[in-house]
């Protein structure tokens, strides 16, 4: 399908990904559009074996991520008023974890949307605006803390991309295959006499 086809090369190198939505409007160009311009949030939380998918929220797409524990998240733009900006691309990301049966459990995960109200308290999150990286990294947190990261991912450094506190899931350390065997070693002196 063409809504995987950018997602093949990060597959290569951590595993597979979870699978993408199986529903009617997957096959249509104007969702696989939708699903590229959303594949920098997407394909680090299929990595981690969360599935995704991409709705029209309030006023702006989101991507809805299923949990384990029959909750989810909704990681979206600021829906009020409404952005200028591309899908994919807002000025801020909001994620929220809620359940359908449990309507308490509503948590904001992470809010770097500036606040338009001016006696409003900013977020820390605020800093960093649109970018991916710390929302994807405070999810990963967040969701470690639960038990709920199916699959935690290690950075390309060899370091969890965890913050360094506890968690209840330990971190999977990813190794590169080992090499085939040497043939039985020669000590250096028979080596040179060869």
């Amino acid at each position: 399908m063409g809504a995987d086809d950018e997602n093949t090369l990060a597959s290569d190198r951590t595993g597979p990904l979870a699978p993408l939505p199986d529903h009617r409007n997957a096959a249509t160009p104007w969702w696989q559009e939708l699903w590229r311009r959303h594949a920098h949030i997407t394909t680090p939380l299929r990595q981690r074996g969360l599935e995704c998918d991409i709705e029209f929220g309030l006023s702006a797409y989101i991507v809805r991520v299923s949990l384990p524990d029959d909750s989810y998240l909704i990681i979206s733009p600021p829906q009020e008023p409404p952005s200028d900006r591309p899908p994919g691309s807002p000025e801020g990301w909001i994620a929220t974890r809620e359940h359908p049966d449990d309507q308490a459990l509503f948590e904001v995960v992470y809010d770097s949307a500036s606040s338009a109200d001016p006696g409003a308290p900013q977020r820390p999150e605020a800093r960093h605006g649109g970018s991916v990286q710390p929302l994807i990294e405070t999810i990963d947190h967040r969701l470690a803390q639960l038990g709920l990261l199916p699959n935690p991912v290690a950075s390309a450094g060899g370091r969890s991309a965890l913050p360094a506190t506890p968690t209840l899931h330990a971190p999977e350390v990813r190794t590169s295959p080992t090499p085939p065997a040497a043939p039985p070693s020669t000590s250096t002196a028979t080596r040179s006499a060869l």
